[in-house]
């Protein structure tokens, strides 16, 4: 028997190899990835080979003693290894089509004059004859050429015709290397990690044919020999469009197609200028001459006019446009070049910034690298980091003060505010134009060395590294380690970005040995393993930021670092608190969230008495608050987020929090009681707002009566996450003190005798339901007594409750997300849909009796129609039983995304959305469905499903992707 089960096992591993080495090749194609049974295949795999292994060791030992039952776990294990045998066929495939491999339009602004639009026909004309590859577009900085492409890479995501779009920002100082890596980066593919240029070409050039696409390289500084980067262009494989300053790099791309971009007319310039000023505007007498005037300034190009125009929005006298008219021509950078007579016309609007930290904070954003793209807070967090702001007031009022900064540089035009889209979600980020960060390298290159975003492996060379320099940014580098011998002499150096080289690992420290004015050292999202003991002899360093240092084990002494305001060793592998942090008498912000730290030492918090921000979530859950009173003593503290030891503290910590009853202490908080597997988190698909004041709770009494003591909950909660309770509830109504609350986050999970989140009845009063008002976002998550979401109690099913009609209960419900609810048959009645008017997403998975997702409660009457008109995303996985949406017709006019997968009963869909009918919609309406997601082995089923009247099922047929 034991031979037997050798022999299969031998069979089974040879399977693993065959499934591992054929996954691995599909997923070097464009835009798959495995499924995740294969992975929890590989891993059932893995765990019977080891007890393969161990009964193997069992019986050499002889640790068998009786023959019967080593027969059965030998023929136990015969079996398990001939179920996987069988499981490993994978009949249906081993991978699938990658979601994120969609693509997306890009933000932009709107076409100006008729030579853009006279272009924009050009290219795509272009494209459609099989003789043009290559299309080089050219022209000076700020003529319009990124904001051309953009709109023809939008056009062709629209056309079926042409496969993929692909878009590469090159930047000016990019090696073969690192555009074969930003290529591989759009297919979302990696290419081997070597300087073997050809082989590298190779691999990219093998993703690439997979499918035909357009690739689209954004602002060339000099030519490339495709060959060498691995493009090979043909009208069945690739076409090329390009830009650049420079008519030289076109013709050495030997482009088939060279289109120039010139500047506005005139009369097109005036336009554009009088429409970016905004509101219709009347000009008092004189003025608009000399408004011509200085739009004439800005030379027909249509950044410099949005730039100067959003400058002077709101100016009416002829005092204030004659001053800015001699303010743009009197702005000057040394030198003929084109290039600088441009920066003359922006440097317009940082000159009238008139105010020396709001040009600090501008010249900061040269520091990333080029088309960097960074959210407001990190933004913000960036510039408290580099010393831009001051702390000395509360961090609520500089926080506002940053806030209004970055709205300042927005409209003064300085500074891009851009949205990107995905398949459910939409993220507002920040940019800067690559124009603009050209003028402040230049403005600031004598104090200045950015190198940030470059590919480079080594340090620059020492000679670059001189006396005058101020700061320094080798940020989204390569760079592995700064060996021993190197020491440059920066006696001004105040700032140091090494931060997002993840390869770094070691710093000698004779590195950092003559900096003795550094103020931030920043090897955040680095691979160091150990900071090197230089650091201690920083007396001016006020951050030191170690985010993402998930290898790092060492830390030198810092109890020399008297002016320490910022340490930041959040997801770090730090396990030990660093020597001397009881010194740090000036320390501001302590993060260690999600680091690896264990404990903070008794009597170490109280001295740290200037925190303002304190984070001890630590992913080593036995880092916990011990003590309440040790918080309690730090007067200064604004936001807080930690673990109690028990429930004692916590309470102590709140009642101390209710005391204050917001007029003091920390306006932002979480608070953890006790330890918790894992945080009410974003779910993958949608994501909770951002709650400053948040309560988790987990195995503990919630439960009035039972005699143990309760957690208490502050006033105002707004995120409140209740998992593994050691007891039950029947509603979410009967949590303590929830009364208080201001809830507009809700997670609950494994919850006992939950059969509903709110039993509604006309008999309560209106302010009952108060603390669901503001309620946004729901995670319900195993749940296994949950019926529904809402249940009406007889009396009050008809008529609803006055409090529904007059916009109260779930009236802010935004997003709804089901997993796990097994019990479940549907989300509410048809009676009750007005609760979920504001409903944006809704996401269903694995509850196996869910018939309905909306029941209907009067059979009898089916032909009115129910609405959802702000629903955007309707997400139904694994719902085994489910045979309808509704039985009456929804209308959801906002609907997006659908993803349907697993619903094998589903038959009918009863959702009405608007879609064109021969390229129109009825009414001028605007079509707002961009996809349904089906299971790509569900083809056939799809094909029966029954879509309602008056959509036509054909019509839907372009926006179905099977994945």
């Amino acid at each position: 028997k034991t031979q037997t089960l050798l022999c299969e096992l031998e069979k089974l591993t040879h399977k693993e190899d065959d499934v591992v080495s054929q996954v691995k090749n599909e997923e070097s194609k464009l835009g798959r990835k495995r499924k995740r049974e294969v992975d929890d295949w590989l891993q059932d795999v893995k765990r019977t080979k080891t007890k393969v292994s161990c009964l193997e060791r069992e019986v050499a030992d002889r640790r068998w003693y009786s023959h019967l039952n080593l027969v059965n776990s030998v023929n136990k294990l015969i079996k398990q290894v001939d179920e996987l045998r069988k499981q490993g066929e994978f009949t249906c495939g081993l991978t699938l089509i990658a979601e994120d491999n969609i693509g997306y339009e890009l933000p932009t602004v709107e076409l100006s004059g008729h030579a853009f639009q006279k272009h924009l026909s050009n290219v795509l004309s272009c494209l459609r004859d099989d003789e043009v590859l290559k299309i080089g577009i050219y022209g000076m900085g700020g003529v319009g050429k990124t904001t051309l492409i953009t709109h023809i890479h939008n056009h062709l995501l629209n056309e079926t015709t042409n496969g993929k779009v692909l878009w590469v920002t090159v930047s000016q100082e990019c090696s073969i290397h690192l555009l074969q890596d930003k290529i591989a980066k759009c297919v979302d593919c990696t290419l081997s990690n070597v300087n073997d240029q050809i082989q590298r070409a190779a691999e990219l050039s093998h993703f690439l044919k997979r499918e035909r696409h357009v690739l689209i390289l954004d602002d060339l500084w000099c030519s490339y020999g495709l060959e060498e980067v691995g493009i090979q262009l043909g009208f069945d494989r690739c076409k090329l469009i390009l830009t650049s300053r420079s008519l030289n790099v076109c013709k050495h791309m030997l482009c088939n197609e060279v289109i120039r971009l010139e500047p506005l007319p005139e009369n097109e310039a005036w336009n554009l200028f009088v429409r970016n000023l905004g509101h219709p505007i009347v000009f008092y007498p004189g003025v608009e001459c000399v408004a011509r005037s200085v739009a004439e300034e800005c030379g027909g190009l249509p950044l410099g006019i949005m730039v100067v125009s959003g400058s002077m929005r709101g100016m009416t006298d002829i005092q204030e446009w004659r001053n800015a008219l001699n303010e743009l021509r009197e702005a000057r950078f040394s030198g003929d070049r084109m290039e600088e007579k441009v920066f003359r016309i922006l440097k317009f609007s940082y000159t009238r910034l008139n105010d020396p930290t709001l040009q600090r904070c501008f010249l900061h954003l040269a520091l990333y690298p080029e088309d960097h793209r960074i959210s407001r807070e990190n933004l913000i967090r960036d510039y408290f980091m580099a010393g831009l702001l001051s702390d000395s007031k509360s961090w609520e009022a500089e926080y506002d003060r940053a806030y209004t900064i970055i709205n300042k540089l927005v409209n003064a035009c300085l500074l891009e505010r851009i949205q990107i889209s995905h398949a459910y979600y939409e993220r507002d980020c920040l940019k800067i134009h690559d124009l603009f960060r050209d003028m402040a390298i230049s403005m600031a290159r004598s104090q200045f060395m950015i190198k940030s975003g470059l590919g480079l492996r080594e340090l620059p060379a020492e000679e670059e590294w001189t006396e005058d320099l101020e700061t320094v940014s080798l940020m989204h580098n390569w760079i592995k380690e700064i060996p021993a011998g190197i020491s440059p002499s920066c006696p001004r150096l105040s700032v140091l970005l090494l931060n997002n080289n993840y390869f770094l690992k070691e710093i000698h420290h004779s590195f950092l040995s003559r900096m003795p004015a550094l103020q931030v050292l920043n090897l955040s999202y680095t691979g160091i393993e150990v900071l090197p003991n230089s650091i201690s002899d920083l007396p001016n360093l006020s951050a030191l930021l170690l985010h993402k240092c998930e290898k790092l084990k060492y830390m030198p002494s810092l109890a020399k670092l008297r002016a320490l305001r910022t340490l930041d060793l959040s997801w770090s592998g730090i396990k030990k608190v660093p020597v001397g942090l009881e010194g740090l008498v000036n320390l501001r912000t302590f993060d260690a969230g999600y680091s690896k730290l264990k404990e903070i030492p008794d009597g170490i918090l109280p001295k740290l008495s200037n925190l303002k921000q304190l984070d001890l979530k630590s992913a080593d859950k036995s880092l916990v608050v011990k003590s309440a009173r040790e918080l309690i003593s730090l007067k200064r503290l604004e936001k807080v987020r930690c673990r109690f030891k028990n429930i004692r503290e916590y309470n102590a910590y709140v009642e101390y929090l209710m005391l204050w009853d917001g007029d003091g202490g920390p306006k932002e908080w979480e608070l953890i009681m006790p330890i918790i597997y894992k945080e009410e988190n974003a779910s993958r698909v949608f994501g909770p707002p951002i709650c400053s004041k948040t309560v988790r709770l987990g195995r503990c009494h919630v439960k009035e009566g039972g005699g143990a003591e309760l957690p208490l909950l502050p006033k105002g909660i707004e995120c409140l996450s209740i998992k593994d309770p050691l007891d039950g509830m029947g509603s979410l109504m009967e949590t303590p003190s929830i009364a208080d609350c201001k809830l507009r986050v809700c997670g609950l999970k494994r919850i006992p005798g939950m059969e509903h989140l709110v039993l509604l009845s006309s008999s309560s009063p209106a302010d009952y339901y108060a603390p669901l008002q503001s309620l946004e976002y729901l995670k319900l998550d195993a749940l296994d007594d949950l019926r529904a979401l809402v249940e009406a109690v007889a009396a009050a099913a008809r008529p609803l409750p006055g409090w529904i009609s007059e916009g109260k209960g779930f009236w802010c419900l935004k997003t709804v997300y089901i997993y796990k609810c097994r019990k479940m048959k549907n989300l509410l009645t048809d009676k009750l849909l007005s609760l979920l008017e504001n409903l944006e997403n809704l996401h269903i998975q694995e509850c196996e009796v869910m018939e309905e997702v909306i029941a209907v409660t009067e059979a009898d009457n089916l032909t009115s129609t129910l609405s959802l008109p702000k629903l955007r995303t309707l997400c139904l996985r694994d719902l085994q039983a489910l045979k309808s949406i509704c039985k009456k017709t929804i209308t959801c006019n906002s609907l997006q995304f659908v993803t349907l997968k697993q619903c094998k009963k589903l038959e009918r869909i009863a959702l009405h959305v608007c879609l064109p009918r021969d390229g129109k919609l009825p009414g001028g309406k605007v079509n707002s469905l961009q996809a349904i997601h089906v299971g790509k082995d569900e083809k056939e089923w799809w094909e029966s499903v029954r879509w309602d009247n008056p959509l036509e099922k054909s019509l839907l047929r372009p926006y179905v992707r099977y994945r």
